[in-house]
């Protein structure tokens, strides 16, 4: 969910790539606002797969092709730039920082485009980190328009996994004797105060899953994750009073969820705990093995298989949108 880095096989002869298909952008007005959108690998009987980024702020449309491009095969691909991001941001540079329930009816106002736009009844939705909150709203509230929910690194509670993931981190580094770690996350508080401590978290998780980070890289992220704290730590800060265990313990559309094996940040069994409590019509939770939080950023290709290979023969495609 956070804005940590910026970062298929069974197929259906009618769902195939095509001459007929199109590459198109478009804005419309979404939440009184102009707000841009960009629709890959369209054609006839073509079922529409909506993405919601992750972040929030973490616009991907610029680099579709490696998130989605195998995808394009078997979907309409409908990316969207949400408010604050991307495309969206640089059309309306004086919006001032968005709140949960904006983020939330702007969902909603897009889902109904894209249903309207491709005369459809339902869509598939791909949500990624941040973007399943707003995934799970509409799942919740529009089941009907939703023929299946893939959640990706899904953010069950922020303040669980947070809390969590730095009592790991705080003993584990205890055990290992390291100073520099124990200091600087002596300094961290759940909730956190600022951007900064949101980075030192995120640095010894990233020891702690093997990779390691400088001290430079540790500034040069730390520039950028103060920038990005100015339009979203409002926002972020609000996430803390939400859970799904409590606000979507239930919804009326299939669900499938992919995760990673090795995801600190939205913590692996918080999500799995949730997963199993979950009723929906249909479930199933498919891991990643050695992948962390930021599936689309360093793990697209398997995220794309695993859709293709595993989800895609359960949808029963009929080769139209209806």
């Amino acid at each position: 969910m956070y804005i940590l880095i910026a970062i298929l096989c069974f197929v259906f002869a009618e769902l195939q790539t095509s001459a007929t298909e199109t590459d198109t952008t478009q804005i419309i007005e979404i939440g009184g606002i102009k707000q841009y959108i960009s629709i890959s690998g369209e054609a006839p009987g073509k079922p529409v797969l909506f993405y919601l980024h992750g972040g929030p702020g973490s616009a991907v449309s610029a680099h579709k092709d490696v998130v989605t491009g195998e995808l394009e095969k078997y979907f309409t691909v409908v990316h969207w730039d949400q408010r604050g991001s991307g495309k969206t941001l640089k059309l309306n540079e004086t919006t001032p920082p968005p709140t949960f329930d904006q983020m939330k009816k702007d969902a909603e106002e897009i889902l109904h485009f894209i249903c309207k736009r491709f005369t459809t009844d339902k869509i598939i939705v791909l949500a990624n980190s941040w973007g399943t909150l707003p995934a799970f709203h509409l799942a919740q509230y529009y089941p009907e328009k939703i023929r299946v929910l893939i959640a990706v690194s899904p953010v069950v509670s922020n303040l669980r996994s947070q809390q969590t993931t730095l009592e790991l981190l705080q003993h584990y580094f205890n055990m290992q004797e390291n100073g520099k770690a124990i200091q600087q996350l002596a300094a961290v508080k759940v909730p956190y105060c600022g951007a900064e401590q949101m980075l030192i978290q995120y640095r010894w998780e990233s020891v702690y899953n093997g990779e390691l980070m400088s001290d430079d890289q540790f500034d040069q992220l730390l520039g950028y994750f103060q920038h990005w704290e100015k339009m979203w730590f409002p926002l972020y800060s609000e996430l803390y009073k939400s859970d799904l265990e409590t606000s979507s313990g239930s919804i009326k559309c299939p669900v499938y969820f992919i995760v990673g094996k090795k995801d600190l940040t939205t913590y692996f069994k918080i999500t799995e705990a949730y997963f199993y409590k979950l009723e929906a019509p249909e479930k199933k939770l498919f891991w990643l093995e050695d992948v962390g939080h930021n599936i689309p950023g360093f793990a697209a290709d398997k995220m794309q298989k695993t859709i293709i290979g595993d989800i895609v023969p359960r949808l029963n495609l009929s080769g139209t949108n209806k």
